[in-house]
């Protein structure tokens, strides 16, 4: 019997069988992975792809424009090529910097000095601005000088390097106490900051916004996109650019250290405000050294100091105007008043404070002509220690003005809470209450409160806060905000007391002391003063004059001073007279009226 077996399988038809038990999980993750990736991830991806070769060169924003106040600038901004080195590759590459600087030609420790500046902020760092042409293509053109780069960025331009310098400042990279204060401030520092003056003070309205130039793409497309940069608002400030100039340079060519300040009394507007020595601000501009840098500070001249706003001075005898008020307020002083001068004060038996001449009896027109120590230490002492210093305190002295610049001190007044800082309390004696009438012992001022001291007593009793700025003007669309003049004190009293002080500060400059600050066809009065300073040499003063012109419908309060120089009657005061001279008749007689450009209806 035979036994039937059915035909064998071949082995080939098994592995088939497990083939699509192996391949359709394969498939299906596959699918899967697909449809997470066109459903589920496409929008990310999408925008991931967008952002491939994405490219962000921001663009520096120019600086506002700043005026005068006749529509002269001041302060503007020019297009030019800049040296810039990453301190990454600078650390990298130290031979870079050797070829640099002779392609610069500056030394090795000023870049990097410029470059330990920036390190921090991991920016490239600004080596030179204003490189020429040719100096660009000798380093475009130079090989192995990798993170060196040349930029055009608009930067900041003065037309006068000198004049204006502790009035305007001047702009640079920040520091990183610069980012910190801005930041505080609410505003994000750009790559140049103002550093000092109007330009920092005014920093969040000069900057304006940077702008950006954006490319994006991908393989088959590629898309630029422009943000323009906005530029800074223009400021239209109070000060008369020819007064200015005029002004410092008389300092200069006559070498005296000082200051002046000059303001008009109807509205607080800052007219000039020079400090002497100064110094030229074109080294901050491309990135001043340390070793410039601290040559300024340590010059014994102290040219950084700006002394109108930031010199502490005994006033002297010009501090009698303030005697006069308070001694009015005390009711010690009227039309009838009158002291005996025999040539001195005396605290007792035994002390006395020495005056420049023997009086005799001296009514107040002729003891403020004669600027009698005696008659205005007695006035002082019989108003009292508080009368003065209340008085003091109402016209506007021991606190700042509120110059809108940074670094105004306040000066010295007696007070109470400035007494007691000291360990035993400072003294106020009558010697000390005799010696505040005349301007010595414990006061002192800054010029620019001597010149609103001035102001309020043109004013016949109103002093408004000084200020520089006038308008703030949007450079795109025009809008204009103008700057409302902001009283600061008012000092009520009779108008006979007006009239005689006015009266008696024309005398001084008419017969007394100032007769060296007259003016042909202009009526004005002023008051001199020779401050005390501790010289070792005696008789060597400081030398004051404050005054106010024209005496009908003032247009101009002054204030001079001359460190060391003597009497302020034979310095000072001609070098006020000269000063309001040239403004009241010279720039086409056009003296107080802002320019066109800048004066709106406000």
């Amino acid at each position: 019997m035979s036994v039937l077996h059915a035909p064998r399988r071949p082995e080939v038809d098994r592995r088939l069988y497990w083939f699509p038990c192996l391949i359709l999980p394969l498939f299906a993750a596959l699918g899967f992975r697909l449809w997470y990736l066109q459903i589920v991830q496409a929008p990310d991806l999408v925008d991931e792809a967008s952002k491939i070769g994405k490219s962000i060169v921001p663009k520096l924003a120019p600086r506002g424009t700043i005026y005068d106040r006749r529509g002269k600038i001041l302060a503007g901004v020019q297009g030019q090529l800049v040296v810039t080195v990453k301190p990454f590759e600078a650390k990298k590459h130290p031979e870079v910097i050797e070829k640099l600087s002779k392609l610069l030609d500056m030394s090795v420790d000023e870049i990097n000095d410029n470059i330990a500046e920036e390190a921090w902020r991991n920016r490239p760092a600004p080596i030179k601005a204003g490189i020429s042409i040719q100096i660009a293509t000798k380093i475009a053109e130079a090989p192995d000088l990798p993170g060196v780069e040349i930029d055009e960025k608009p930067m900041r331009t003065y037309k006068d390097t000198k004049d204006f310098t502790h009035l305007l400042g001047y702009v640079w990279t920040p520091s990183d106490r610069d980012e910190k204060r801005l930041q505080e401030e609410g505003i994000d520092p750009a790559d140049y900051v103002g550093k000092a003056g109007v330009e920092r003070q005014y920093e969040k309205e000069l900057m304006g916004t940077p702008g950006k130039d954006v490319t994006e793409g991908t393989k088959k497309a590629r898309f630029q996109t422009e943000e323009p940069a906005i530029p800074g608002k223009q400021l239209h400030l109070t000060i008369d650019a020819s007064l200015q100039q005029y002004a410092q340079q008389t300092l200069s060519n006559l070498g005296f250290r000082g200051a002046v300040a000059a303001i008009d009394p109807s509205n607080g507007e800052v007219l000039a405000l020079v400090s002497n020595p100064t110094y030229d601000v074109s080294p901050f501009l491309d990135g001043i050294s340390s070793a410039q840098y601290k040559a300024l500070q340590d010059n014994p001249a102290t040219p950084m100091v700006f002394r109108a706003i930031g010199g502490a001075y005994a006033p002297g005898s010009t501090f009698k105007i303030l005697t006069s008020i308070a001694a009015y307020r005390a009711g010690v002083l009227n039309e009838n008043t009158s002291v005996y001068c025999d040539g001195a004060y005396h605290f007792s038996a035994r002390s006395k404070m020495r005056c420049e001449g023997v009086h005799g009896t001296i009514g107040y027109t002729q003891a403020l002509t004669k600027s009698c120590n005696t008659f205005f230490a007695t006035m002082a002492v019989k108003a009292g220690a508080q009368e003065m210093v209340q008085t003091a305190l109402d016209c506007g002295f021991g606190e700042p003005t509120g110059l809108d610049i940074p670094g105004e001190i306040r000066g010295t007044i007696p007070t109470d809470e400035w007494r007691n800082r000291y360990d035993p309390p400072r003294p106020f004696r009558v010697g000390n209450l005799a010696q505040m009438g005349i301007g010595q012992g414990y006061v002192t001022a800054t010029p620019l409160q001597m010149a609103n001291l001035v102001a309020l007593v043109a004013n016949r009793g109103v002093q408004y806060r000084p200020h520089l700025v006038h308008a703030i003007r949007d450079a795109i669309t025009n809008e204009t905000t103008y700057i409302k003049p902001e009283i600061l004190h008012t000092v009520k009293a009779d108008e006979w007391f007006w009239d005689m002080l006015q009266g008696a500060l024309h005398n001084v400059v008419e017969n007394g002391t100032a007769r060296k600050a007259q003016i042909e066809g202009v009526d004005w009065g002023g008051k001199t003063g020779s401050a005390e300073f501790g010289h070792k040499i005696e008789g060597v003063t400081h030398s004051w004059f404050v005054g106010f012109a024209p005496r009908q419908n003032p247009k101009i309060a002054i204030c001079v001073i001359a460190e060391g120089a003597g009497q302020g009657g034979d310095f000072a005061a001609p070098i006020a007279a000269g000063i309001v001279k040239h403004y009241l008749f010279s720039a086409s007689n056009a003296a107080a009226n802002l320019s066109a450009s800048a004066r709106g209806s406000n």
